[in-house]
């Protein structure tokens, strides 16, 4: 059997770096089908995509994916541990992927140290990590710096090695396959650029948060350029175009409500509150609840999970993905379908057909109809937006 290789994936938006991806892949296992499970309409960093989930799958698959389906809602949005965790189980539970492939800045036998150091932590770790959080530093510093200390790694730049994006998702998805005792095979291959350069900076692989601002400020040559292809002018989630409804939520909530939510703990419900009552934007907001404890991804994320009604006890009674949907496929890869037929874990090509009394499937509809509004679309997106074929 061909291998069948894992990406999970954002693709906000797909651009030259995902296609060197697919690239490096077919390089390492020439026969192989790629299958992207790629976040619907709100991305780990807690902000809506800027293009709908149906086109950011058409340009995967016409950049030579097999299949793209999508990773729900309740584990998109989610620090990197649970996306990583979410999606890992996704892939594992569909029987038929062989491999996971992701980006990183080091290599596979740097990483996997590092990942059952964290999976399995040894005393001299936690001590270490204890140490270094009495000392102010962040958790992320703390955690780089510890890592470095107990892999033996010399030099004042080891522990932001740690602290690296890629690197960070890298432990995440090989913790996850730790964790669930995965048959996934991982295949790191080498990030190359920054991954969070806000310019494109004329380089060969673009950072997707400088293709956004180029394509945002109306670069559209320049954003098209990064990406191979014209990159579709409408419909547009724009970064705020949420922000009245989202402020609107948090003032019209109580401080007992907003505790609720996931990661919100330790008093920072009555900050929010406070700070949403003050605030005229989604950015000022997170402008004003920043401080050196609270970062601010996690902040954005907590802002998304307000958006969308996501509680802590929503999170904890569904722990594990319970289906994945189908966004889109190749001609060429039939067989696949076969697969999905067979998979254990339900794969949903209809909308219509999902189970509208999971709570689950109702975060995915609130998430589409959300999208849909900050586009000036309809409601009921998520129901007419069919699957994808090249």
């Amino acid at each position: 059997m061909r291998p069948i290789v894992g990406v999970i994936c954002e693709y906000d938006p797909f651009h030259l770096g995902h296609r060197r991806h697919f690239e490096l892949i077919r390089a390492a296992l020439p026969e192989a089908r790629i299958v992207c499970l790629m976040s619907g309409c709100f991305t780990q960093r807690g902000m809506p995509a800027l293009h709908a989930p149906g086109a950011r799958a058409q340009a995967a698959l016409a950049a030579g994916a097999s299949l793209v389906l999508e990773l729900p809602c309740a584990f998109s949005v989610r620090d990197a541990e649970h996306f990583a965790l979410g999606g890992v189980q996704i892939l594992a539970s569909l029987g038929f992927v062989t491999h996971l492939s992701f980006g990183a800045e080091d290599a596979l036998d740097r990483l996997r140290p590092a990942a059952m150091l964290l999976e399995h932590p040894t005393p001299a770790f936690e001590q270490a990590l204890k140490a270094e959080l009495a000392r102010g530093s962040s958790f992320a510093a703390a955690q780089g710096a510890a890592l470095a200390r107990c892999l033996g790694e010399p030099g004042a730049n080891a522990p932001s090695t740690w602290q690296k994006p890629n690197n960070i998702l890298a432990l995440c998805y090989l913790r996850a396959i730790e964790r669930l005792r995965s048959p996934l095979q991982p295949l790191p291959v080498k990030r190359e650029g920054d991954y969070h350069a806000p310019e494109l900076e004329g380089g060969a692989f673009p950072s997707a948060t400088a293709v956004r601002a180029a394509f945002l400020k109306g670069a559209f040559a320049q954003a098209d350029a990064a990406c191979g292809y014209a990159l579709p002018r409408n419909p547009l989630c724009l970064p705020d175009a949420l922000d009245s409804v989202l402020l609107y939520k948090l003032r019209a909530s109580s401080a007992e409500a907003l505790s609720a939510l996931p990661d919100c703990t330790e008093g920072l419900e009555n900050r929010l509150k406070a700070c949403a009552m003050r605030c005229s934007s989604r950015e000022a907001l997170l402008d004003a609840l920043k401080t050196r404890r609270y970062a601010r991804a996690r902040l954005s994320r907590l802002c998304c999970h307000a958006l969308l009604d996501v509680t802590a006890e929503l999170l904890y009674a569904h722990p594990a993905p319970e289906y994945v949907r189908l966004l889109g496929l190749r001609r060429s890869a039939q067989e696949l379908t076969a697969l999905l037929k067979q998979s254990p874990l339900p794969v949903i090509a209809k909308a219509a057909d999902g189970d509208r009394q999971n709570p689950l499937w109702q975060l995915d509809l609130r998430a589409y109809d959300l999208w849909a509004l900050g586009a000036g679309l309809p409601a009921g997106l998520m129901l007419t937006q069919g699957v994808g074929v090249v």
